[in-house]
């Protein structure tokens, strides 16, 4: 008993830290994103400001720094990762399913061999796919002249989709394999006994079967075009995706705008997947409800129709929402008591900060050298440097090179 008691604490701190170790970063990335310094930071605390999912701010050395809703690089990198994201699941989701329904068909001794075949782009690197996408098309654009295929084939955005299509759409014919293992194939067949086409069989009896796998595979491939770096990087061009804009502005620097967009994603995916989750649970209960009722119909036992009282359950989660409740309670105060939100608080910030630059540029100019300190050896001049290449006898006894 004992044993088993050290096991679950053992178990428990494990699970701890390795959440903490999953959310930690992306708990502390949104926390940045509503302090008002302009280097994504915790500590030390300036201001509490939603100055970063706004218009941002002219920093106290002349600079812009633009928030979230002002940033037109981000902005078109979003419109053509969405762009990107529906070609790509336009069209990985027909080449999945249509994959997925033809493995079903094949003989038995070709399936392994087609499977292989199938799944071999999710093996090749997306530097490969990127590159060898864009040569290709490029050679393609050279041989229709400069009309509409040159103009398509040295697109950007175009050859991303394609690019990403071949390897997105191996993760829908996987989604699609799974669910048609456990479909019925009888029931095409008693419909096509019973007088149905092909086509009725399949828009009537298939699809509603694979709804919800095409629902989740749109999801999936959606995600991956949308978060994709390594294929997109080479195949995007000229042109620039929110993938890519994030990377290129990560190399000058992290901007707290970009903890705000972090912020912004993590909170509608949370919300998607709640909502998700709230609405199954809702049908789920419908469907239990319904088959209770049904069952008290049918049942002539007294007992089966017994009234029994609820229990009290207290959600799963309720602890979690009860700690973080305490946790924002207890930073909302400290944020409040010791005056660290408002206009005020961030012009008092700015004051600090730009007399600081002010005080480094006067230090500067202070420390100004004169010519003649720099024509001198003791300050790092080149008189030293003259003095050496001047002397005669420098390269007297030099034999030459063997």
């Amino acid at each position: 008993m004992r044993s088993s008691n050290t096991m679950n604490f053992l178990m428990g701190i494990y699970i701890l830290v390795f959440f903490t170790y999953l959310f930690g970063p992306l708990i502390i990335m949104s926390f940045t994103a509503f302090n008002s310094a302009e280097f994504p930071a915790i500590t030390p605390w300036e201001c509490f400001s939603f100055r970063w999912f706004n218009e941002g701010k002219i920093a106290y050395d002349g600079q812009h720094l633009a928030g979230l809703f002002t940033d037109w690089r981000l902005h078109d990198g979003l419109i053509s990762s969405l762009i990107i994201g529906a070609g790509v699941v336009c069209l990985s989701v027909p080449i999945g399913m249509a994959a997925a329904i033809v493995l079903t068909q094949v003989k038995s001794q070709l399936r392994d061999i087609y499977y292989s075949i199938s799944i071999m782009p999710v093996l090749f690197p997306g530097v490969i796919i990127g590159i060898s996408t864009v040569v290709l098309w490029d050679r393609i654009a050279g041989l229709g002249g400069g009309g509409f295929i040159s103009d398509v084939g040295r697109n950007g955005i175009f050859l991303t989709i394609l690019a990403q299509t071949c390897f997105i759409s191996t993760y829908c014919f996987l989604i699609f394999v799974a669910r048609l293992q456990r479909f019925d194939q009888t029931q095409e067949e008693a419909a096509l006994d019973l007088g149905a086409t092909q086509t009725q069989v399949f828009f009537k009896i298939l699809i509603p079967y694979l709804a919800p796998a095409i629902a989740s595979a749109a999801v999936i491939a959606f995600l991956a075009s949308f978060e994709n770096y390594n294929t997109t990087v080479f195949s995007i061009l000229s042109d620039q995706t929110l993938t890519t804009v994030i990377a290129s502005k990560v190399r000058l620097g992290i901007s707290p705008a970009l903890s705000a967009l972090a912020l912004t994603i993590i909170a509608l995916t949370v919300i998607a997947a709640v909502t998700y989750e709230v609405l199954r649970r809702r049908q789920e209960r419908k469907y239990i409800e319904s088959q209770e009722e049904f069952v008290k119909e049918k049942a002539a036992s007294s007992r089966v129709n017994k009234e029994y009282k609820a229990r009290l359950k207290i959600p799963k989660g309720i602890v979690a929402l009860i700690l973080l409740v305490i946790i924002g309670s207890y930073v909302a105060t400290q944020v409040v008591k010791n005056d660290l939100y408002g206009n005020s608080c961030i012009e008092a910030a700015d004051i600090i900060k730009k007399s600081k630059f002010l005080d480094q540029l006067q230090t500067l100019e202070s420390n100004q050298l004169s010519d003649e300190d720099l024509q001198g050896g003791s300050l790092g001049g080149n008189q030293d440097y003259g003095d050496i290449f001047g002397d005669p006898t420098l390269f007297q006894d030099f034999g030459g090179f063997d």
